[in-house]
């Protein structure tokens, strides 16, 4: 695909992502409306008619018990909203949280779900590296002994983008 193309694409590639985000997020909230009354997922998707119409829900590991699915499911795609708001998306961590936070030990789930994913972002989960990371922040007490570093004001990365410059005025 030529640099021209990609950029045509880029726009419907982040729709798909959002939309997707934004079924994940439904997903999470109606799990949550009935997670102490099923042990797992499995349970929860043949039990509640509402969940089976979450295809993601057919990915996971169907043991995973629904509060870990929420716990798992909000690190994996916390970072996406700012994510898909760079200039340049970084596709790899896209990827990767949802594999790490999501998918570990699942690789069949992974498969299926990256296959899916596929249908509208074709770039999702290639190329992916062998050891995956979480975006799920460090453990407060692993930066405790961290002094802050000062920072410099600096202006949002979402000031302008996509938007053109604004005069200083306005």
């Amino acid at each position: 695909m030529t640099k021209q193309q990609t950029a045509t694409q880029d726009p419907y590639e982040r729709r798909a992502l959002l939309l997707h985000l934004g079924d994940v997020l439904e997903s999470v909230f109606c799990l949550s409306q009935c997670a102490d009354e099923f042990a797992s997922i499995g349970e929860a998707v043949k039990g509640n008619d509402a969940l089976a119409a979450f295809t993601l829900l057919g990915f996971i590991d169907e043991k995973m018990t629904p509060r870990d699915f929420i716990r798992r499911a909000s690190g994996a795609f916390f970072v996406w909203p700012k994510a898909l708001l760079d200039e340049t998306l970084n596709r790899p961590m896209l990827a990767n949280t949802v594999k790490h936070d999501l998918f570990a030990d699942n690789a069949k789930g992974w498969d299926a779900y990256a296959e899916e994913r596929r249908k509208g972002v074709p770039w999702f989960g290639e190329e992916l590296p062998e050891v995956v990371e979480s975006a799920a922040p460090a453990h407060a007490t692993a930066t405790a002994s961290v002094p802050p570093k000062k920072s410099r004001t600096k202006a949002s990365r979402y000031s302008t983008w996509p938007w053109p410059d604004k005069p200083a005025d306005a």
